[in-house]
């Protein structure tokens, strides 16, 4: 955003709402305050239709990036989260998985709804039955509680493959099975969505979908400028397609020994 911004004499400042429907409230307050020409959102959730309702009440263009909001007409830039969803976990099934267990973000969310839909969507072409109790939800962010694992890896009929939503999913299980003594990918296979660039990621272990984060940026900013500029008056919808980076952290699953009866 900020390389396409600067480009055409436009200054950015950059505010995290940390998944908080009330930071998102306030820092919308604050692009009232300070007369922004333009914004880019990446919504908390659904509930974020209210501050974005703000936002054109004060005629403030805004760009949805990665989440839509149903119903809400807006320009947005987003990944192809479902199909992305359904290739991670078709991966799995075809390393000869059948017990594989969800976690996605809050189903506030549109993008956490799209991850359970490509996983459901694998399992029933495959014509496996979808476990309900094998999905959770959990926060995606660095402060997140892994320890529903425990139970999880517990159970007699535990998976022996995960699906994650992000990375920060992705390292506090994978540090909490490490914690319980199993392996990956030994023990547990895991998939993601991942790293965004290649080099941050290159000595990463964890197959993921790496997503092309950068021109959700600067192809939004773009998007953007023109509302700003008046070039365009009719909303745009742009999904761009990401890449499935197979990597050390996945495996066929474990031979488990039948017991004597």
């Amino acid at each position: 955003m900020e390389d396409v911004a600067r480009k055409h004499g436009f200054r950015v400042f950059i505010a995290n709402t940390d998944e908080d429907l009330e930071k998102e409230q306030e820092y919308v307050q604050m692009c009232l305050d300070y007369q922004v020409r333009g914004a880019l959102v990446v919504p908390v959730g659904d509930p974020s239709r209210e501050n974005l309702v703000r936002l054109t009440e004060h005629h403030v263009p805004f760009v949805l990036i990665d989440r839509e909001i149903e119903g809400l007409d807006a320009d947005l830039v987003k990944g192809d989260i479902r199909e992305t969803s359904r290739r991670l976990v078709e991966h799995l099934l075809e390393l000869g998985h059948e017990r594989i267990a969800a976690v996605v973000g809050p189903l506030h969310s549109a993008s956490s709804r799209e991850r359970l839909d490509g996983y459901r969507d694998a399992l029933l072409h495959k014509g496996l039955p979808v476990d309900e109790s094998l999905i959770f939800t959990a926060p995606m962010t660095r402060d997140m509680d892994a320890s529903f694992v425990d139970a999880l890896v517990l159970r007699s009929d535990a998976p022996t493959a995960l699906f994650l939503g992000n990375m920060f999913q992705y390292a506090h299980i994978v540090r909490r099975l490490r914690g319980l003594g199993l392996s990956i990918p030994q023990n547990m296979s895991v998939v993601s969505f991942g790293n965004t660039d290649d080099l941050a990621s290159v000595d990463s272990i964890a197959t993921a979908a790496v997503q092309p984060a950068y021109n959700y940026g600067s192809l939004g900013a773009q998007l953007l400028l023109e509302r700003i500029e008046g070039v365009r008056k009719t909303s745009t919808r742009i999904v761009l397609h990401s890449e499935m980076v197979v990597r050390s952290s996945t495996a066929p699953p474990p031979v488990r020994m039948a017991s004597k009866g």
